[in-house]
């Protein structure tokens, strides 16, 4: 605990912390902290004892939790400052009740108390809970069995209930810790590069550590609509409909919460796509291709496509002293990119892939909206002007997928080098390259959805349909929801394998486990068991049944209080949150079907409609004979 002055900062830069994870829980007459050594493994566990926490906090720990900037650390600045029990307790119902810690009427005058944090839940999926978390991992999920609404004080087994509850929470926050060490390790290296404390980058999103790294000022600027297509674009293979669209940025009468949300839908060549302000996306659905002897099939992406915009267009945000800096930045990318140095190519990446979105964001101080939307609107016209050339010029090229910053397509063989001579005089004029590949099946359920094999047998998947695990593109993500039935299709596209003989022979439950959670909105949870609502905990792990005495998970909205189905699971479920279920107690029927159907959903094959005619003359028959 210190406060900011200079000197104590350039003292603590030298330093080494000791690192903890911690938890805070508050009840009406009791809060718990509970601080874990990393290190060691050992637990501090402090019941409401201001001394105490002032004490273990005079060691200068660094301390790490899961939303502890927006909730813990407030509790505990509180502690440090000395509210008593019914204070914390106001003030952990006035952030629970939608507050900003720092706006509390006492707490936001406290001053000279300061200690190092980080949060792992920053750059995180938004809404992607620790319980969730929990889920997905496989771990038991475990909610507190003691209710936070108790207006009296925890008895012996109430307190050390919590005391497991907490310490559970804190485990699973530190395996979150080892999870995410690249991401801290990313800001670590930004930190040494610039001479920025480290303790301070720790404690910053990697969009605020960019802007610091890129010594950004915001700068108020009101020129957004203001943008101008570049000299060297290809006008003549835009689409009418096209330009007008982006042209209407130059009218006024349009107010900007109705012209940044408007979208265009249109066809480029064969393929249905549609443009807004913040990409293109274009896409054939339900469509199976294989290469043959006679035709080819590729996929080209564009390098680097923001990153690169930004310099040759001159599209970096301005709030940075000057553009030589966003341009060195790119430079010892790509040196250290050709030279073999992962550790600077992987670390400058971060800047240069993580500055695009900073420019979009009105929080940060690199934001410069014209320069966002430059950045977007150049990007689809230039794609755009890939591939209607090619369609236009190609006779025999079907458009596949149109995307953000790639394209795909198949052509007839006779006319691959005509598509070669228009994509190198196309990297030519935009300044930009393509990667290519040649493919050898694709399959595309929509846009967000595909699947291919490339000619030396490599997988790509793309979309939540096949993907599953961790995902550290974009903000870090975890979905291990019915992997079985992922896995399932995979093989059947891959390999030919009937999706029975993959489930059929999985004899992990985990990997049958569906995550049904309830956000904030929701009260509370309930199991439809024999007929009756039981209540249940917010996040469930839940596996399909044919046990029929179970059925599906219903939640309760907090102010209308209407029931509604969990989406996406089994009609019949049960609920096992501690890993105990028998793999014959599993429906494995339930995923079969769920994998056949996600199947001919990238096939293209829709259910039979059903004869509303036939099925309203048999109603009135049945009820002719009911009424005699």
């Amino acid at each position: 605990m210190h406060d900011l002055s200079e000197k104590q900062m350039l003292l603590y830069r030298e330093r080494k912390y000791i690192m903890h994870i911690y938890d805070v829980e508050v009840f009406a007459y009791d809060w718990i902290v509970i601080f874990k050594n990393v290190a060691s493994g050992e637990y501090t566990i402090i019941h409401n004892d201001n001394e105490a926490v002032k004490q273990f906090m005079a060691n200068d720990p660094l301390l790490g939790g899961f939303n502890n900037k927006h909730y813990d650390n407030h509790i505990l600045k509180a502690i440090l400052c000395g509210a008593d029990n019914a204070l914390v307790k106001e003030i952990n119902d006035f952030i629970i009740g939608g507050g900003n810690g720092w706006e509390h009427s006492w707490l936001s005058q406290q001053r000279g108390i300061w200690f190092n944090s980080f949060d792992l839940s920053d750059d995180i999926q938004q809404g992607l809970s620790l319980k969730a978390i929990e889920a997905h991992l496989g771990l038991p999920i475990e909610e507190s069995n003691v209710d936070f609404n108790i207006d009296r004080p925890l008895t012996p087994e109430e307190l050390q209930q919590t005391i497991d509850y907490c310490k559970y929470d804190v485990d699973v926050t530190e395996k979150l810790l080892t999870l995410r060490k690249d991401y801290l390790q990313g800001k670590l290296a930004l930190a040494r590069m610039k001479g920025i404390p480290e303790e301070k980058a720790l404690y910053y999103t990697n969009a605020k550590m960019v802007a610091l790294f890129l010594g950004a000022t915001k700068q108020d600027r009101d020129d957004e609509r203001q943008y101008k297509i570049p000299e060297n674009l290809k006008l003549e293979f835009i689409p009418q409909e096209v330009k007008d669209f982006f042209g209407k940025m130059s009218d006024m009468k349009i107010p900007d919460d109705v012209l940044f949300k408007s979208k265009l839908n249109i066809y480029i060549g064969n393929c249905p796509t549609q443009y807004g302000f913040g990409g293109v996306h274009g896409s054939l659905k339900g469509y199976f291709e294989q290469a043959t002897s006679e035709r080819s099939i590729q996929n080209r992406d564009v390098s680097s496509m923001y990153p690169t915009l930004m310099i040759q267009y001159g599209y970096a945000s301005r709030n940075i002293p000057s553009f030589d800096i966003y341009k060195d930045v790119y430079e010892r990318r790509m040196k250290a990119k050709r030279d073999g140095d992962k550790a600077v190519d992987k670390t400058l990446k971060l800047v240069l892939n993580t500055k695009f979105g900073c420019m979009g964001s009105k929080y940060n101080d690199l934001y410069d909206p014209l320069m966002c939307r430059s950045v977007c609107i150049t990007g689809q016209l230039f794609l755009t002007s890939l591939a209607v050339e090619l369609y236009e010029k190609c006779p025999s090229l079907k458009l596949l997928n149109l995307n953000t910053d790639g394209i795909m397509y198949s052509v007839d063989n006779s006319e691959l080098p005509k598509v070669e001579e228009i994509c190198k005089a196309w990297e030519e004029n935009s300044r930009m390259s393509l990667e290519t590949d040649d493919i050898d099946r694709v399959w595309i359920k929509d846009v967000n959805n595909l699947m291919f094999i490339d000619k030396s047998g490599s997988i790509k998947k793309v979309g939540g349909y096949l993907n599953h695990g961790i995902s550290v593109k974009g903000a870090w993500n975890i979905n291990n929801n019915h992997t079985i039935v992922k896995d399932a299709v995979m093989e059947f596209f891959s390999k030919g394998t009937p999706v029975e003989e993959t489930i059929g022979n999985c004899n992990d439950p985990l990997a049958f486990q569906i995550i049904a959670k309830a956000s904030g909105l929701y009260s509370g949870v309930f199991h439809v068991i024999d007929g009756e609502k039981v209540p249940v905990q917010k996040c469930n792990r839940v596996y399909a049944t044919k046990n029929i005495r179970y059925g599906t998970l219903i939640k309760t909205h907090a102010t209308s209080k209407i029931d509604a189905k969990i989406g996406g699971l089994p009609e019949h479920c049960i609920i096992d949150n501690n890993n105990e279920i028998s793999i014959s107690d599993i429906d494995k029927d339930w995923y079969i079907k769920l994998a056949k159907k996600y199947i001919n959903d990238f096939l293209g094959i829709k259910p039979p409609e059903k004869n509303t005619r036939k099925i309203n003359s048999l109603k009135k028959q049945i009820l002719k004979i009911l009424e005699g």
